[in-house]
């Protein structure tokens, strides 16, 4: 411009030099100075007139500039999204609560109208009382149910009324093999039949029942046992001369076939994830959905190491370790509170040898003590049962008994013969025998997975045991690694930052509680209680918006969840943006009603506990000299 032209003009040669001394000095940073002059014109055209004055007046460094920016964009961002869905806008979360409420119990309601419909259905079926006098077969019926003696043979019978049964019992659970003895070929079809365990039943078995009916539904698992014939031969053979192998099944010959498949994941048994672990794991790839107990150290399988001996050839047993067994297990029946807990006891062996010799030693124990027979009694809905692998698929108790049986023989030799887990297939009964507890396994061996050289066996049945082995001992450190850790990250900024908040509340919280697909958000760990939960903290993020269905999301989740001991404190996503503050405190008060609930309660349950104190908290049952101790 023409003043400052002749200002410079003005000025004597000396302080001429220096002004231009001044102008040359900066030179190598004004490429820099206009690129940020251009910056600061662009922001300006898009709206950053705020971040722009912010840098220019230190108010904000550098080095936070991106930061701030996806800060105060997502909130720009969250505000138009609102603002355009009219679902979101006008959410509250108290009102979405009672329709969740309004909800579950139309549900539920709905669910007792169809019994109640179904019944009467079934009810409306059966005849009046004219009509059954003047029906030959109600007659038939009549007359063999006033009968004392020289009744029709049951087949006979159901040929000549077969209308009458099908009204009185339109549901018939039978086997094969009595679908085969007591339904004669030409007797009426049915709508449908089911076979459950179809893993178990050979073909030529299940062909008489599928002619009888118009559609097959197959339930099974082709992870479990299949059909098998291990334990039909002479007790005198050896185990190392036994080339038959499994039969196919139903199941497998109905795969085969690539007939419709509907997978079901949801796994209920287990009371505790590390009971199915290790076979969701090894066996599903991982896709069960199970589902976290409220504890922090779930310890339910445990390891007790013995001092045995295998005796190969004709014994095929392990005295040692059936004592050890068997004295754990009377200990357990016997400790105070046992009884009053409820719990129900099963056991399982590797061959009917071992079974046959902690059967014997039961009844022993049963006639020195007869405060044990209840235990055992028929009459029971589940008594105590002693099984082996071929055995006890489709049973389960609360807490299970698992002898190895095998290990070292009587010169400390460990051999590589595990009986039929050397054959194809034996894996899958190694995967029934770990799967049957609810509560609680504890695992007898005189072998330990490291004893086990997997470079002298190829059978995949025995690689498993060794790592099964392995993960009874671990405990935890091994479902960690076969899980990537129980404790994941944060799932989105959401949960980091509720979790967050609550530890300035002075809640510790742990996050991504769970070993499968299915996490419990945030859990809140008893400030009392250290091995427990306080409450999960459920956020609605990728795990609520992945459920299929409303039954899914909004009932069976949390009615599951709230079966295995849990209290769960939901936090919406909608609330926590509009108020923070606010919602953080009506968690935190939450919280502290549950801990003040429980606490009121403790008092009067001390003492209470006995032998019901569940995995993960520690074990009243006493130690035996001949039990060792766990080795998890």
């Amino acid at each position: 411009p023409e003043p400052q032209r002749d200002a410079l003009a003005a000025l004597p040669a000396p302080a001429l030099a220096r002004t231009a001394a001044a102008v040359a000095d900066p030179q190598a940073g004004l490429n820099a100075w206009c690129a940020w002059r251009r910056a600061q014109a662009e922001a300006r055209e898009v709206g950053l007139e705020a971040l722009v004055q912010a840098l220019a007046t230190g108010e904000l460094a550098p080095a936070d500039t991106a930061r701030a920016f996806e800060v105060n964009y997502a909130r720009w961002w969250l505000g138009e999204a609102v603002d355009e869905d009219e679902v979101l806008k006008r959410f509250v979360s108290a009102e979405h609560e009672d329709r969740i409420q309004a909800f579950r119990a139309l549900d539920e309601a709905f669910t007792q109208v169809t019994r109640q419909w179904i019944r009467a259905r079934l009810c409306a079926s059966l005849p009046a009382q004219d009509a059954v006098q003047r029906h030959p077969e109600w007659g038939v019926l009549r007359r063999e149910i006033t009968k004392k003696r020289m009744h029709l043979p049951l087949r006979q019978l159901l040929q000549e009324i077969p209308s009458v049964v099908l009204q009185l019992t339109p549901c018939l659970l039978m086997s094969p093999l009595s679908i085969a003895q007591y339904l004669t070929p030409d007797a009426a079809n049915f709508d449908l039949v089911v076979f459950d365990e179809a893993s178990q039943i050979p073909v030529w078995d299940a062909i008489g029942a599928m002619a009888r009916a118009r559609q097959v539904v197959m339930v099974g698992d082709p992870k479990q046992l299949p059909p098998t014939q291990f334990f039909s031969r002479s007790e005198a053979d050896d185990e190392e001369e036994v080339s038959e192998g499994d039969m196919e099944s139903i199941l497998d010959e109905c795969l085969g076939a690539s007939l419709p498949t509907r997978h079901l994941s949801w796994h209920y048994r287990s009371r505790h994830e590390s009971l199915i672990a290790f076979s969701n794991h090894r066996y599903y790839g991982g896709g069960l959905v199970t589902f976290p107990s409220p504890v922090t150290q779930d310890q339910a399988v445990s390891l007790h190491l013995v001092d045995g001996r295998y005796e190969k050839g004709g014994a095929r047993i392990n005295v040692p370790e059936a004592k050890a067994l068997v004295a754990d297990l009377v200990a357990r029946l016997r400790s105070p509170g046992f009884s009053a807990s409820g719990l129900t006891v099963g056991v399982v062996t590797f061959n009917a040898e071992q079974q046959r010799l902690i059967e014997d030693l039961l009844d022993e124990a049963r006639r020195q003590d007869p405060g044990l027979e209840p235990h055992f009694a028929e009459s029971q809905l589940e008594p105590v049962f002693v099984k082996n692998l071929e055995s006890v698929q489709g049973d389960e108790r609360d807490i299970m008994y698992f002898s190895i049986t095998y290990g070292p023989d009587l010169t400390g030799q460990v051999g590589m013969n595990f009986g039929p887990l050397n054959r194809d297939g034996g894996e899958r009964r190694l995967n029934v025998a770990v799967t049957r507890a609810r509560h609680e396994l504890r695992v007898f061996s005189s072998l330990r997975g490291d004893q086990m050289d997997l470079s002298r066996t190829q059978a995949a049945g025995v690689r498993d045991l060794k790592h099964f082995l392995e993960f009874a001992e671990r405990g935890r450190r091994a479902l960690a690694e076969a899980h990537r850790g129980s404790l994941g990250d944060f799932e989105s900024p959401f949960e980091a930052g509720v979790a967050q908040a609550l530890g300035r509340k002075g809640w510790q919280v742990h996050t991504q509680i769970g070993a499968s697909s299915f996490r419990v958000d945030l859990a809140v760990v008893h400030p009392d209680l250290p091995g427990r939960y306080l409450a999960g903290v459920e956020c609605d993020g990728a795990t609520y918006h992945r459920s299929a269905t409303a039954r899914d999301r909004d009932k069976l989740r949390e009615q599951v969840l709230r079966g295995l001991g849990w209290e769960i404190v939901r936090v919406w996503s909608t609330d926590w943006w509009a108020n923070p503050g606010g919602t953080l405190e009506r968690l935190h008060q939450r919280l502290q009603q549950l801990l003040d609930a429980d606490r009121a309660r403790r008092p009067a349950a001390t003492g209470a506990a006995g032998a019901a104190a569940p995995a993960g908290e520690p074990d009243p049952t006493p130690a035996t000299a001949e039990a060792a101790t766990s080795a998890a």
